[in-house]
C-alpha cells in the first residue's frame, strides 16, 4: 500500500493533484490511498506518526495559518528518511530554500510551470523507487494485488478454508496458498513462530514470552508462539 498525503490550502489544486495520482495508479496494480489536508494540523501530525511503510508526501511550501512545508518536512525527517517528499509552490524562488534545507526532497515543482506534466514525471520516478522493494503478487476474486513485504505483519493458516491469511499494516487478505508456499514466497526476515504462523521479525515491537504473545505495530498481536520456537525467535530478533 502506498499512502499519499496531499497538503495544500487550495482545494482546487488538491483535486488536480489527486486526479493526477489516480491517472497514474488506476493503471497500476499497486494498492494506494490518498489523504488530503488543508494545513499542517493535528490530523497531519497523526498521519506522520502512522507506521505506514510507503508514504509519498506532496507538500505546499506555504500554507495559510500553518507551518511551512520546509518545517514540516524537517519534522518528517526526524524519524523517517524513507518516505518520499515532493514540494510544490507558487513561488519558484523558494526552491533554493527548500533544497538547501537538506530534507532529501525528490523534487521541487512550480505550480505555474507545467505543473501536471512535471508531477506525472516525478510520481513515476517515485513509483519506480518504491517498486525496488520486494513484493508479494497474488490474485483474489479476480483482483490482482501487489503487497510490499515491508507491509506484512504476519501470515496465519486458516485450517477451515485451507487458505493463508496475510495480515498487513492496513488490511488482511485470504490467499489460496499453503504455509509452505508462503515460506517460499517470503524472505529471510520471516520466522515460523508456530506451524500455523509466519511473523515478520522486523515488525515485532514486543514479545510476552510467558503468555506467548507477539506484539506488532498499531496494537496488533497474535498468540501463535510455539514452545519449541521460542529459543530460535529469541536468537533471531535478539530480544532477551
Amino acid at each position: 500500500m502506498i499512502s499519499f498525503a496531499v497538503c495544500d490550502d487550495e482545494k482546487e489544486f488538491r483535486k488536480k493533484v489527486v486526479k493526477t495520482i489516480d491517472k497514474i495508479f488506476m493503471k497500476n496494480t499497486i494498492d494506494y490511498e490518498v489523504t488530503e489536508f488543508s494545513g499542517y494540523d493535528k490530523n497531519f501530525e497523526n498521519f506522520i506518526e502512522q507506521p505506514m511503510t510507503s508514504k509519498i508526501y506532496i507538500l505546499d511550501i506555504e500554507v495559510n495559518n500553518s507551518m511551512s512545508g520546509i518545517d514540516i518536512a524537517r519534522k518528517i525527517r526526524k524519524n523517517d528518511w524513507n518516505s518520499i517528499i515532493i514540494m510544490v509552490t507558487s513561488h519558484a524562488d523558494m526552491g533554493y530554500d527548500a533544497l538547501k534545507a537538506q530534507i532529501m526532497l525528490l523534487a521541487f515543482i512550480s505550480k505555474y510551470d507545467e505543473c501536471e506534466k512535471n508531477l506525472i514525471t516525478v510520481l513515476k520516478k517515485a513509483v519506480s523507487r518504491i517498486d525496488n522493494k520486494k513484493v508479494l503478487i497474488f490474485e483474489t476474486n479476480g483482483i490482482s494485488h501487489r503487497i510490499y513485504l515491508d507491509d506484512i505483519l504476519y501470515v496465519t493458516k486458516d485450517t477451515v478454508d485451507r487458505k493463508c491469511i496475510i495480515k498487513t499494516t492496513y488490511s488482511e487478505f485470504a490467499v489460496n496458498r499453503t504455509m509452505n508456499q508462503m515460506i517460499e514466497d517470503l524472505d529471510g526476515r520471516f520466522f515460523l513462530s508456530h506451524r500455523s504462523c509466519l511473523v515478520n521479525t522486523e515488525k515485532i515491537k514486543q514479545i510476552d514470552w510467558k503468555q506467548n504473545i507477539i506484539y506488532f505495530d498499531q496494537n496488533n498481536c497474535i498468540d501463535l508462539l510455539a514452545r519449541d520456537k521460542k529459543k530460535g525467535l529469541k536468537e533471531f530478533v535478539s530480544i532477551n
